[in-house]
C-alpha cells in the first residue's frame, strides 16, 4: 500500500510541477544500479598469472568504469566456456552481457608486418648494447574486444592495436604501456556504442 501511496505522489509531481522541474528530472541520470552490468572475462587462460594480463584485466574494467559503464571482474574462464555458458553467467550476475576478449603480442622489426604470439613475447631481436643488455625493441598489442549476450551470441566486437619501441630489459613494463593504450580504446568504443544505442 505504501508503495502505491508513492508511486501515486511521484505521479502526481510529473502532472503537477512546472516544466523547468520536470525536464531537470528527465534529465537526472539513472543511479549506477540501475545501468547494465558487463562481465569481463578475465585476459588469459584459466590459472594464468601473466602479471602484464592481470592488470591490463583490472584497467580495462576501471576504464568501463570511468565511462560510466558498469562491470565487474568475473572468474577467470576459458573464452569458449564463457560463449557456451553464456545464460548461466548472466543469470549468476544478473548481468546484461560479457566481455570476452584476447590479448595478442608481437615483436617486430619495424611496425610493418607485426608476427603475433600468444601471451609474453620471447627475444628474437632488437639492439643489443655493448653490456649485453636490450637496448630497444619494437613491440605490438591486438586486442580484441567482444561483446557476447545472455544467448551465447556475439553482438558486438572491436579491435584495437597499439605500438611502441620499448628501451630497456624491463619488456613486460613496455607490454602494460601498449596493453593499457589498447584497452583504453575499447573502453572508448564500447562506450561510445552504448551510449549510440540509448
Amino acid at each position: 500500500m505504501l508503495e502505491l501511496a508513492a508511486l501515486f505522489a511521484v505521479v502526481m509531481f510529473g502532472l503537477l510541477a512546472p516544466q523547468p522541474a520536470l525536464a531537470q528530472l528527465r534529465a537526472t541520470p539513472f543511479p549506477a544500479a540501475q545501468l547494465p552490468l558487463y562481465i569481463v572475462v578475465p585476459f588469459g587462460e584459466p590459472g594464468d598469472t601473466d602479471p602484464v594480463l592481470l592488470s591490463s584485466t583490472r584497467k580495462f574494467s576501471e576504464d568501463l568504469s570511468d565511462l560510466g559503464v558498469r562491470s565487474t571482474v568475473g572468474i577467470p574462464t576459458d573464452a569458449v566456456e564463457a560463449v557456451a555458458n553464456a545464460r548461466l553467467i548472466c543469470t549468476q550476475y544478473n548481468a546484461a552481457g560479457i566481455l570476452v576478449s584476447e590479448m595478442r603480442y608481437a615483436q617486430t622489426k619495424g611496425f610493418n608486418a607485426p608476427q603475433f604470439a600468444a601471451g609474453f613475447i620471447p627475444w628474437v631481436g632488437g639492439a643489443i648494447s655493448g653490456a649485453g643488455a636490450l637496448d630497444k625493441v619494437a613491440i605490438h598489442a591486438q586486442y580484441k574486444l567482444f561483446l557476447i549476450d545472455c544467448r551465447g551470441k556475439v553482438v558486438w566486437r572491436t579491435i584495437t592495436t597499439a605500438e611502441k619501441v620499448h628501451h630497456g630489459n624491463n619488456v613486460a613494463a613496455g607490454l602494460t604501456d601498449i596493453s593499457y593504450q589498447a584497452v583504453a580504446e575499447a573502453a572508448d568504443q564500447f562506450a561510445a556504442r552504448r551510449a549510440q544505442a540509448r
